[in-house]
């Protein structure tokens, strides 16, 4: 078997330039040369910091289908792509700053996100993920979020997921400002999202297509506004 890639269709109000690939990940499949021929050294050297075999998969060929997907985008060869990350591990493109990009992976799923008009942010999670949701409450949750409590584990993980993709697609850290900004249900699949910050007003969150067990978000950023912030995840 081999991995899967197919495009995700994303909500209506989601500019037609922002793209988000699902990719089914096979995490039995042998680390292949061809693969790791692609990455860069600092990649391969990732790749050994993993113990487990779908670890190790799991990052692969995360990096490996990014990498083909930018290459198209910029009609370059993959292993070319100087992928640098700054302070909080936000990834871009040292040679290419029209292209924004981002990628979260989860069991055998992972997402990869793109945009040429916005900074992007994306997380996949599993539902059957063992977590203590009263204890994480505290610290994931705003005081405005917690008075909406939920009633599954389900429901905190989706919560999780489009806070995550927010933070990422600011490129700010995500443990020093969980309690920043606060994501409330709203019509349909985008979230409200709601903040005292002025340079965050143009900030939008959807709740995305995600296969059976997991949950997906897509949060997406004016560029020129999200560099203003400086430092990313």
């Amino acid at each position: 078997m081999a991995h899967i890639l197919k495009r995700i269709k994303l909500p209506s109000g989601i500019p037609a330039q922002v793209e988000v690939w699902q990719l089914g990940i096979d995490l039995q499949l042998p680390v292949k040369d061809c693969d790791l021929a692609l990455l860069s050294d600092a990649e391969r050297l990732n790749v050994l910091r993993y113990y487990g075999h779908a670890d190790r998969i799991r990052f692969i060929a995360t990096r490996v289908t990014l990498r083909k997907l930018l290459a198209d985008k910029l009609l370059v060869r993959p292993e070319t792509l100087d992928i640098v990350t700054n302070d909080y591990g936000k990834p871009n493109l040292k040679d290419y700053a029209d292209i924004a990009f981002n990628v979260s992976h989860s069991g055998s799923y992972a997402l990869i996100a793109l945009s040429t008009v916005n900074e992007v942010g994306v997380d996949i999670e599993r539902y059957d993920r063992r977590i203590d949701v009263r204890n994480l409450s505290e610290i994931v949750l705003t005081s405005l979020e917690r008075k909406y409590p939920f009633e599954t584990t389900e429901a905190f993980i989706q919560k999780w997921v489009a806070k995550e993709s927010v933070l990422k697609a600011l490129g700010v850290g995500i443990a020093n400002h969980l309690q920043a900004i606060s994501i409330l249900l709203g019509d349909n699949e985008e979230y409200n999202i709601v903040h005292d910050n002025p340079a965050w007003e143009d900030l939008k969150v959807w709740w995305i297509e995600a296969p059976d067990g997991y949950a997906s978000a897509l949060a997406i950023k004016s560029k020129r506004l999200a560099c203003d912030m400086g430092k990313e995840d």
